[in-house]
């Protein structure tokens, strides 16, 4: 199967699973919610170490996969403690924007210089950022100084981070797809625990109160997918994290007509034309490459 499909099939399995995952952590503890979503993940990745299907890493490949899981878990506990308290359509089409990011950062660190085409794009999703901001202003007062958008941006930054990490460890560094996922999972699981440990467990009882969930199995389960297809993509010496990422932040189609939907989260003619904007924006990025 093409990198191409695979990433498309990512995209989709990240939509429900963004829908599961806000399920999880509305009026809840996030960072024990979390905890359990990486212990779930982690359950059903394990038993493949059992198998014989991971290869055999020297240590020095472990550091780098738990460089990955810090970085991602760093992701995790901004974007889940920000989806926790801001509308869907709104904290996804932010998420939207993490092909711009990972675009200057190829830019900055990578040497990559984007055709003119792709910064028309990265123009039209600031455009479409302020307009969402407009919008927000009537759900959440102001757009820019609200601390979980805040939050939600510094979390997509993280996760555009990962994406060249990705590349970095899969192509140049030919780590096996399975085996990078089974010990990402322990590692974030892990990371997980001790930043529920020191951070929750000591002031438990003046936090929102933990409730279990059955949606955080499906959030594993939605999880485990999305990074599978979306791993062997990356690994395909042919692929573009740019053009990846791209079509991975297609996603933010399902959730955010759920969010409105399911969630009843406030209709807004400029939401849909922020949407646009963002989808318009991604579209140009990857034509461009």
């Amino acid at each position: 199967m093409s990198w191409f499909i695979l990433a498309l099939l990512s995209a989709f399995f990240l939509g429900c699973y963004d829908l599961a995952k806000k399920k999880s952590v509305q009026d809840n503890a996030v960072r024990v919610t979390l905890f359990f979503c990486s212990a779930f993940y982690a359950l059903f990745m394990s038993p493949l170490l059992l198998t014989g299907h991971c290869e055999s890493l020297p240590l020095q490949s472990h550091v780098y996969l738990f460089g990955k899981a810090a970085i991602v878990g760093g992701s995790w506990i901004l974007t889940y403690n920000a989806l926790a308290h801001l509308p869907l359509s709104i904290a996804t089409t932010i998420r939207a924007l993490a092909p711009v990011f990972t675009i200057f950062i190829a830019v900055t660190f990578m040497g990559e210089r984007p055709f003119a085409l792709q910064w028309a794009g990265v123009a039209i999703c600031i455009c479409s950022y302020v307009g969402l901001s407009l919008a927000g202003r009537k759900e959440m007062g102001h757009f820019f100084s609200n601390g979980w958008v805040i939050c939600m941006v510094l979390g997509t930054l993280l996760a555009a981070c990962s994406g060249v990490y990705d590349k970095f460890i899969l192509q140049r560094m030919n780590f096996d797809p399975l085996t990078v996922q089974v010990w990402f999972s322990i590692y974030m699981m892990l990371w997980q625990f001790v930043i529920c440990a020191v951070t929750w467990f000591p002031t438990r009882h003046k936090t929102t109160p933990f409730k279990f969930r059955w949606s955080m199995l499906l959030v594993a389960v939605l999880l485990i997918i999305a990074d599978r297809c979306y791993f062997v993509a990356v690994s395909d010496p042919d692929a573009l994290i740019s053009i990846i990422t791209v079509f991975r932040r297609s996603s933010v189609l399902i959730s955010f007509f759920a969010g409105l939907i399911f969630f009843k989260e406030r209709k807004s003619k400029m939401k849909f034309i922020a949407l646009l904007g963002v989808i318009l924006g991604i579209c140009l990025i990857a034509l461009g490459k």
